[in-house]
């Protein structure tokens, strides 16, 4: 139990407060309160008062309040005993509840009637002439108003390290000190620069570049940290199972990374809910929360205010052109890996509309790098974060978009529409991904000498892509995965729980022969666990039941291709590889030419043709992987012939491949159609796109709804740009194209039959 002053308990005390009076011989005490308002002062005092030693007389001392903004004038405060002044900073932490807003008149009745609500909070001390040997290093001279603001921050920094011993590490919260962000000379100097080629005062960039800190910086509070986790408790618990499925194996290792070096957590972006799991995940497990980077367009009238108080970092969309925002931003992520807080942000940018995971985005990752070169700082470490879910809430809207159509802007009131939409969705499956450093990147003789800006792009895309695949390698595949592929590649064709589950129980054998991971209902041999999942996908209008016959058969919903698809494409990863080797092969057994030699020509040509879907190997590796997966799954495979195909279980290509080919041949045959002409209106090629596939697919020339997507024909552009198919006169490459993926389509269709065969 904590005490009111003047009592004897000191439970709710962070360090021995014995060292509130040490025994001095000369000198005198400093008593540094870090006060809200005059009543945590005279708390404060009290309850030193109540410690005093039991002598005659009290050591010399005094209370000097810390200010709230620049402490220039501190030391004009302080006894007169030149550095012979011990001290010792003081804060109250009021302690949170299920009851947790803390205003002034709470916080008095709180130190009235519950005590045990007060903590009083003892950093360590340190003398004046320690501090000030400290600041000076190798420097003669430093000015007082120096020496007021160090200590103020060292004394600052002492009381948040004590808090955490009381509050605990997920109460780690960056106080945010101006004067610290422009204590730094190069950015100082920067500023005067920007002043003198804008003919304008320093004064004035100054407090330019300070509107800008107070806009981007997060200021992190106790009670906002459990106010914001506590809101998105409710969020996923009204989606969700209660509970998170976390890998506690993983964690632990996160948590010893996290307190031994600065941590940047990189995650997937699926839901909104993404980066409230991950806090639940690190707030439940008492570790330090990361500020997390969010566009501004959140920064709300008090929304904003609290979200920033709750670790968002609110950053403009575009400020290439603005350099002193620019120079800002630089030097507050230089302050915060100098600090050693922790970072986040979505790999992608945005949400995956598909399922996959998508390019990443640079723009965070050059400043970061940056200031890691910058401040040295090369342990700072980077962590993939990959969220899984059985279901999302979004996924409709997801489909909207890639049919073309707009969605309902999600607005302010998003989060009160969220949280009414009450159906369960399954479990949210968190992992994390093998860490990395850039030391893993660069070697460290090139990292002392500096790179150039050329080398670094080559570093930040290499950091991203790094990244990227340790994600896609740290996601586990889900059993609602696993069902919707199979179900997706019989078109639409229903299946029987026989076929669903041969089918699903020969996937989960390849799975666990290659030690992956699979949640959720995934012993395929208990017929329960695929009715499970089923029913699962039924309540949410994805599956329907047909019961016309002797036996119930499962389907896609009419219109729910696409969403289906979704949640296939969060594990085709895992299988793009076996797809290429199957269609490779295929075409080595039948055409004319070396067997091995015609087989890797086919895997490198799918290799460029999916290069802007999918991540692959970097190519030094390539061949060596797509030789182990079919030294795999294929006997004696450089002499092999279709009928070996019926042998191997599971196919794959056609589950896999079917939806891209599809919406690339698409792609290609709307080039065709425009001729000789150039292509340079996206939105109209588009949209020309959408029509011919909803065409196509009325008259059976296309497989599944779920290839009429405006994603595949954007990343279908992609590949023609890459190509200059977009240019006039590429009628015959243009027509190239389209025979190409005709072709695989085809073999598709024969991997499709030797599959539906084994049904029979």
């Amino acid at each position: 139990m904590a005490e009111t002053p003047g009592s004897s308990n000191d439970n709710n005390v962070s360090a021995d407060s014995s060292s509130l009076w040490p025994d001095l011989e000369h000198g005198t005490i400093a008593f540094l309160l870090d006060a809200r308002d005059e009543h945590e002062v005279r708390l404060l005092r009290d309850w030193v008062y109540a410690r005093q030693p039991e002598s005659d007389s009290l050591p010399s001392h005094s209370f000097i309040t810390l200010p709230r903004g620049r402490a220039d004038n501190l030391l004009d405060t302080m006894p007169a005993e030149g550095d012979a002044v011990w001290m010792q900073p003081l804060r109250i932490a009021w302690l949170p509840s299920a009851r947790t807003p803390f205003g002034k008149a709470r916080r008095r009745w709180l130190a009235k009637h519950r005590p045990e609500r007060v903590a009083y909070i003892v950093g360590d001390g340190a003398w004046l002439g320690e501090l000030r040997d400290r600041l000076a290093g190798s420097d003669d001279f430093i000015t007082d108003d120096e020496l007021s603001e160090f200590v103020a921050s060292q004394a600052l920094i002492a009381l948040e390290r004590s808090e955490r011993s009381v509050r605990g590490a997920r109460y780690k919260v960056p106080r945010i000190l101006p004067s610290d962000v422009f204590a730094n000379a190069h950015f100082r100097n920067l500023l005067a620069n920007f002043a003198q080629q804008r003919d304008r005062t320093t004064d004035d960039v100054n407090e330019q570049a300070a509107r800008y800190l107070r806009e981007m910086a997060a200021t992190q509070t106790p009670f906002t940290i459990e106010a914001m986790n506590a809101l998105y408790r409710s969020a996923c618990h009204s989606h969700h199972d209660a509970k998170i499925n976390v890998d506690q194996a993983q964690l632990e290792r996160v948590a010893e990374t996290i307190g031994s070096r600065p941590v940047v957590f990189l995650i997937s972006h699926k839901s909104m809910l993404d980066t409230m799991a991950l806090s639940l995940v690190l707030f439940d497990a008492n570790l330090p929360l990361p500020l997390t980077f969010g566009g501004i367009n959140l920064n709300k009238p008090g929304l904003g205010a609290f979200a920033r108080r709750a670790g968002i970092i609110f950053l403009r969309r575009s400020f290439q052109d603005n350099e002193i925002y620019k120079a800002t931003f630089r030097r507050y992520i230089d302050y915060l890996i100098e600090k050693r807080f922790s970072l986040l942000w979505a790999l992608e940018g945005t949400r995956s509309r598909t399922g996959k995971l998508l390019p990443p985005r640079f723009g965070l990752f050059n400043y970061v790098v940056e200031s890691i070169l910058r401040t040295k700082l090369y342990d700072v470490t980077f962590i993939p974060v990959s969220v899984a879910y059985d279901q999302i809430t979004e996924v409709e809207d997801y489909s909207i978009e890639q049919r073309g159509q707009r969605k309902k802007p999600e607005g302010i009131t998003w989060p009160l529409r969220f949280l009414r939409r009450g159906r369960s969705r399954g479990q949210i499956h968190l992992r994390f991904g093998k860490d990395l450093t850039i030391r893993e990147l660069v070697e460290p003789p090139e990292l002392e000498a500096g790179i150039d800006d050329r080398q670094k792009q080559i570093l930040v895309a290499t950091l991203a892509f790094e990244v990227a695949v340790r994600m896609n390698a740290a996601t586990p595949i889900t059993a609602t995965a696993i069902v919707t592929m199979i179900l997706l590649a019989g078109g639409n064709r229903a299946q029987s729980l026989t076929e669903i589950q041969g089918l699903a129980r020969a996937g989960a054998a390849l799975i666990r022969h290659r030690h992956l991971e699979i949640v959720g209902r995934s012993n395929f041999r208990d017929a329960d666990a695929i009715l499970g999942t089923l029913a699962q996908l039924n309540r949410t209008g994805i599956v329907t039941y047909l019961d016309e016959g002797t036996e119930r058969l499962y389907a896609i919903s009419p219109d729910q291709h696409l969403n289906a698809a979704y949640y296939r494409n969060t594990a085709i990863h895992y299988f793009i590889l076996d797809a290429f080797v199957e269609i490779a092969l295929l075409d080595a057994a039948t055409e004319s030419g070396v067997q091995r030699e015609v087989f890797f020509a086919r895997t490198n040509e799918f290799r460029e043709l999916f290069k802007f879907e999918f991540y692959f190997p970097r190519r030094a590796n390539y061949q060596a992987e797509i030789e182990s997966r079919v030294r795999d799954r294929f006997d004696d495979w450089e002499r092999t012939t279709p009928s070996a195909f019926k042998e191997v279980k599971p196919l794959v290509a056609h589950g896999v491949l079917r939806s891209f080919v599809d919406a690339y041949r698409v792609v290609a045959s709307v080039l065709v159609a425009a001729g000789a002409d150039a292509v340079d209106d996206k939105g109209d090629f588009l949209s020309r796109c959408l029509k011919t596939g909803k065409q196509e697919l009325l008259q059976g020339r296309v497989f599944s709804a779920e290839s009429i997507s405006k994603t595949l024909y954007e990343t279908g552009w992609k590949l023609a740009a890459y190509r200059g198919l977009l240019a006039a006169n590429q009628e015959d490459a243009r027509r190239d194209l389209l025979d190409e993926f005709r072709r695989i389509n085809g073999r598709l269709d024969e991997i499709l039959a030797i599959t539906l065969a084994r049904a029979v």
